[in-house]
């Protein structure tokens, strides 16, 4: 009796430990919990009051999980004055962690990025017939192109932007929007993925591979960033908007859908012709296909060589196909051969007289593009650093006249640790700091940074040219 009685209290005293346990987890589990969405919250509080002189924001729910996704739901965003908004079902962001997404906004103000990271906005809802849309189409001056669609003229003629949308049948826009990135650190490439769709519009998808010639991924070392792309991947999917499109510009003419678009790709061709572009038949059947259910377009290049966006306003046509070898196919069909050549000195004549020729033409759009994507990766305040100031002081004015930046053989920098030293990159860029190491494959120099500092690795295959401060 004895016996059994003193298991009985010991297994009591175990059980009351094992529910003291699962007490002391569940508090931590909702304290953790409630600090994450805490965090959560005051992100989305600080951002509502940044905008407020503008827009109010307003928002229903907080989500948050242990995976490293946070995100807010049922959100409305209206302009000051304005009682309509924009709603937005819910806006996410995704880190491969639960403490990669609680780090991110302080790595971000010590000038360190995330090496991966999702975001994802889900139902943007436009209302097409809301004022506040036609008050900014109004604004805007939004009009539609007579010759935006060849051979639809007479059913576009006056009709704006927003006016065209309605009149294919949409009364409102639902967007959908994802986009992650992921620096591989072995490879050093950035891996990008972006994903767009409307619904009952169409869908699309795009991956590729940049190379920015950086091997860390942070604020710092972005500067020296010369981007070239690598393998891209395109995948649209239409859904209504083509079909809508062909029925709204045959309708005019009285003719069927199918009839519209052969002579709609009759126009396009003879104003290519006129640009002095030449394309294969298949890639002129391909595009009447396109036009047909259910308009489904793949494109996979491979990038033969290291192709840089700096440089690509002064690439041909031809030159890019045969670079990115492109592999296409339309509603499930391959679209082979795939040539496009540009016929040089031909010029518009009767109705296309006055077009500025194709090459020119590629080439200020290429040009444009190329500016856009280099913007982000060149910042002068870290490009060009003045730290020529904070050189050791000398123990006299003549010694400090014999020093200078002087070219030194990279193979002879690791005497030279300390010191200051100025490199030029194979991009165009200088860089000065003080030289801390020498690496099997790359230097590493220190610099300040307005209040903080930062330490650079630079590959020896990005650098021109190095001169030290001696």
């Amino acid at each position: 009796m004895k016996k059994s009685l003193s298991r009985l209290l010991i297994l009591r005293q175990v059980l009351y430990v094992f529910l003291l346990l699962i007490a002391v987890l569940a508090v931590i589990f909702g304290a953790v919990k409630g600090y994450y969405w805490y965090q959560v919250r005051s992100v989305v509080e600080d951002f509502s009051q940044q905008l407020a002189p503008v827009a109010k924001l307003q928002y229903g729910a907080i989500e948050t999980s242990f995976d490293g996704v946070a995100g807010v739901r049922d959100i409305t965003i209206s302009a000051v004055g304005q009682e309509e908004g924009v709603t937005i079902g819910a806006v996410r962001v995704k880190a491969p962690g639960l403490m990669e997404l609680f780090s991110i906004k302080q790595d971000i103000e010590k000038g360190a990025l995330p090496q991966q990271l999702a975001v994802e906005v889900e139902g943007i809802a436009i209302d097409l017939s809301g004022a506040m849309l036609k008050q900014f189409a109004a604004q805007a001056a939004l009009t539609q192109p007579e010759a935006w669609m060849a051979g639809c003229e007479v059913a576009m003629q006056g009709v704006t932007e927003l006016e065209l949308l309605q009149k294919l049948g949409y009364s409102q826009l639902v967007f959908n929007l994802a986009g992650d990135y992921h620096f591989d650190q072995t490879t050093k490439l950035l891996q990008v993925q972006l994903k767009q769709s409307v619904d009952q519009m169409f869908e699309t998808d795009l991956s590729a591979t940049l190379d920015l010639g950086i091997n860390e991924f942070d604020k710092s070392t972005l500067a020296l960033a010369n981007p070239s792309l690598g393998p891209l991947k395109i995948h649209y999917r239409g859904r209504s908007y083509n079909q809508r499109l062909v029925e709204f510009c045959a309708k005019p003419a009285g003719e069927s859908g199918d009839a519209f678009v052969e002579r709609h790709v009759a126009l396009e061709a003879e104003q290519a012709v006129a640009l002095g572009l030449a394309f294969s038949d298949s890639l002129i059947t391909a595009y009447r296909d396109f036009w047909r259910p259910p308009g489904d377009v793949r494109m996979h290049m491979f990038v033969t060589k290291q192709l840089k966006f700096s440089t690509l306003s002064q690439t041909s046509p031809e030159e890019l196909l045969q670079l990115f070898t492109p592999v296409l196919a339309v509603n499930g069909r391959p679209v082979t051969p795939l040539s496009i050549e540009w016929q040089a000195g031909v010029e518009g004549e009767g109705e296309g007289a006055g077009i500025e020729p194709a090459q020119e033409k590629v080439r200020n759009s290429v040009e444009a593009i190329a500016t856009l994507l280099q913007a982000p990766f060149v910042d002068p305040q870290l490009a060009v650093p003045d730290v020529i100031e904070k050189v050791e002081s000398v123990d006299s004015n003549r010694a400090m006249q014999a020093r200078s930046f002087r070219l030194t053989e990279l193979d002879r920098l690791s005497r030279y640790d300390g010191h200051y030293i100025r490199i030029e990159t194979r991009n165009g860029h200088v860089v000065e700091g003080k030289l801390l190491s020498v690496e099997p494959y790359e230097l590493r120099i220190y610099q300040e940074v307005g209040l903080g500092d930062a330490v650079l690795p630079i590959a020896f295959k990005h650098i021109a040219a190095v001169k030290v401060y001696r």
